[in-house]
């Protein structure tokens, strides 16, 4: 098959595929757009089409088409996370600092304990699961890892399917999130340097990311200046997505990983900016060009369901997630003053994982630190996650809980 026919049946299959299939009412009921992408990234992998039919996919899957995939999902994932970046409004937080402290280190340090817990019981049980550069303490610290995340684009994909990115509760859930990646990649770059045997670049990254840091905030003070007058909105697209991409390109030459720097990108945008660059750079992201992905990722797992090893991976890594996420963000924020319906609704959203969580794993299985068993058993976790995200705040909230994530943040 000629390679761009290829591609471009597949961004056609992409596209139109799980948007077909969201249209049907018991569907749309259940799960988010965003979740039917993540399965069809899947379903397109090897797990499903290229078991089913394996020189289809074969013919499909070509080099190029592959190369050109690869491009096109880390744009699209890139504008996404930059317009979930304008979507936060750090101003809204400012008088819930004190609460959102103590909400995010709970939700990323219960879940990540957890995982060390999980880590150590698969290192011992689960044959091959340790990679070939690995050892058990980096293996159990590259698992804490994995539990700890939380999906930012995903994350923002159902807050923005379910109605909630502009209320209190997606708004403090995308703050989290941020935090809990930025923690994230901090984590796994020192965890990579070490096992690389540099871990004398640990410190090298803390510097350049302070240095990113305030270059960003430099160049938020400069975009204000420009951000009103004749040709202001023109002028700022073309200066918001190069900025995107240039915050993106320094934060993944750092080891902080451009998802996070497309991210920031978007939160120092100027407050005038915002509405008009997420009219015009968020429909076509999110429908057309974040499928691609999700398909990127997919292609990379392998979903063996009559695997004893996969499923004890499965299992442990799922229950060690939402216990962790949900224990870990529900009770500060409930100390905090929450209501209940919110902090358990919160809780449930912090563990969704999506296939970014495949991010971090390909990293730690190209550097040896896993093996292809706990790559698998985790990405099948991720979609488990994220699935029942959605439907499971839902019911946390009820009509009061969702009353409640309406109303204006409080004081103190």
């Amino acid at each position: 098959m000629n390679a761009k026919v290829g591609l471009l049946c597949v961004a056609a299959a992409l596209v139109a595929g799980p948007w077909l299939l969201w249209r049907i009412g018991a569907v749309r009921a259940v799960a988010p757009l965003a979740v039917l992408q993540i399965l069809g990234g899947v379903a397109l992998g090897p797990s499903l089409f290229g078991r089913l039919a394996p020189e289809a996919h074969a013919a499909v899957f070509t080099a190029p088409v592959l190369s050109s995939l690869q491009g096109l999902a880390a744009v699209g994932v890139l504008l996404y996370v930059f317009v979930s970046g304008l979507h936060l409004d750090p101003a809204r937080l400012k008088g819930e600092a004190r609460g959102l402290k103590r909400i995010t280190a709970g939700s990323f340090l219960l879940p990540f304990l957890l995982g060390l817990g999980v880590g150590a019981w698969i290192a011992a049980f689960v044959p091959g699961a340790i990679g070939p550069r690995g050892d058990a303490v980096t293996f159990t610290l590259a698992i804490g890892v994995c539990i700890a995340v939380t999906a930012l684009p995903i994350l923002a994909a159902i807050l923005r399917e379910a109605g909630w990115i502009g209320t209190r509760l997606g708004q403090t859930a995308l703050a989290l999130a941020a935090v809990n990646d930025a923690a994230l990649w901090l984590v796994l770059a020192a965890l990579l340097a070490i096992a690389a045997g540099a871990a004398a670049q640990i410190g090298t990254t803390l510097l350049f990311s302070l240095l990113w840091g305030a270059a960003l905030l430099g160049c938020a003070r400069l975009l204000r200046s420009l951000a009103e007058g004749e040709g202001a909105e023109a002028r700022m697209l073309v200066l918001g997505v190069a900025l995107c991409f240039v915050s993106a390109a320094a934060a993944e030459a750092i080891g902080l990983g451009y998802i996070l720097g497309g991210f920031a990108a978007g939160v120092v945008m100027p407050p005038a900016s915002r509405a008009a660059l997420i009219a015009r750079i968020e429909p076509l992201t999110a429908t057309v060009l974040l499928p691609f992905f999700f398909v990127s990722t997919g292609l990379k797992a392998t979903i063996d369901p009559g695997s004893a090893a996969f499923l004890s991976v499965l299992l442990l890594a799922t229950v060690a997630t939402f216990a962790g996420k949900v224990a870990g963000t529900a009770l500060p924020a409930r100390q905090a003053g929450e209501s209940w319906s919110f902090a358990l609704a919160l809780g449930v959203l912090m563990q969704t994982k999506g296939l970014m969580e495949v991010v971090v794993l390909a990293a730690l299985l190209d550097a040896g630190m896993i093996g292809p068993v706990v790559f698998s058993g985790l990405i099948a976790m991720a979609v488990v996650t994220t699935v029942i995200a959605a439907p499971l705040a839902r019911l946390a909230l009820g009509q009061r809980g969702d009353i409640r994530t309406r109303g204006t943040p409080r004081a103190g």
